[in-house]
């Protein structure tokens, strides 16, 4: 019989359940913050849509509406725009 050292990659394969288990946070505290350039995308894009292409002579009181929604779509994720 040969006594053949098993390599250390064979003999404990990783399990894909738990790869990053000890890297994810436990309970709310350590739950990860949205970026604001990550949430209410289509809100954003009709707005800068709109203010960008608007025939209106005042875009700005035009597009109000649109910029309402995405001022409360981002106030919903705990973002408060002046």
């Amino acid at each position: 019989m040969s006594t053949k050292a098993a390599s250390p990659l064979s003999s404990n394969p990783p399990q894909p359940n738990n790869l990053a288990a000890d890297l994810k946070p436990q309970g709310n505290e350590g739950a990860p913050k949205v970026k604001p350039c990550c949430v209410c995308k289509d809100e954003k894009s009709a707005r800068d849509e709109c203010m960008l292409f608007s025939n209106a002579s005042d875009p700005q009181d035009a597009c109000k509406d649109l910029v309402g929604k995405y001022r409360s779509c981002m106030a919903s994720y705990g973002f408060n725009m002046a």
